[in-house]
Formats: structure tokens, sequence, C-alpha cells
């Protein structure tokens, strides 16, 4: 699968969960400053993108929780 193609699942997947409108998920945005995602919906992120992507799950740090590097690590443990 392509980056394009994680990113659009992605954000499609955080849009949903999160209710956001269109266009609120962008490459810099912060899962839980700029999103609102809080603890147990990271949680819940993490089981959707497991069933998405057929990866294991992912810790939360600084560098996957900015949408872009998110979708790099998910495209990265798709390609193990």
């Amino acid at each position: 699968m392509e980056r394009a193609e994680v990113f659009a699942k992605v954000s499609q997947l955080l849009t949903d969960y999160l209710r956001l409108g269109p266009g609120e998920v962008t490459e810099t945005s912060h899962v839980t400053l700029d999103l609102g995602a809080d603890s147990l919906a990271l949680v819940e992120l993490g089981f959707k993108f497991m069933e998405t992507f057929g990866i294991g799950m992912l810790t939360p740090d600084g560098d996957n929780m900015v949408v872009g590097p998110l979708v790099d690590c998910i495209t990265g443990m798709m390609k193990k």
C-alpha cells in the first residue's frame, strides 16, 4: 500500500472516530492537541490501526502523535 493510501485511511479513521469535519486532518495535525483525542481514543484508534493495516500496536510517542510521522510509521511497519 502506498503512503498516500495509508494517509487517506488514517485520515478517514481519525475523522470518523473523532467526529471531525472534512479537511481537519492534515499531515501536521497533532492527534491530541489539534484533533482532540484523549487517552481512551488513542487506545481504540491503535486497535483500529492494527485491524486496518495488519500491524502491531503502536506506542504513542512524540514522533507518531503527528499525522505525517504516524503515517510514515504505519507504512514502515507494513513493509516488515
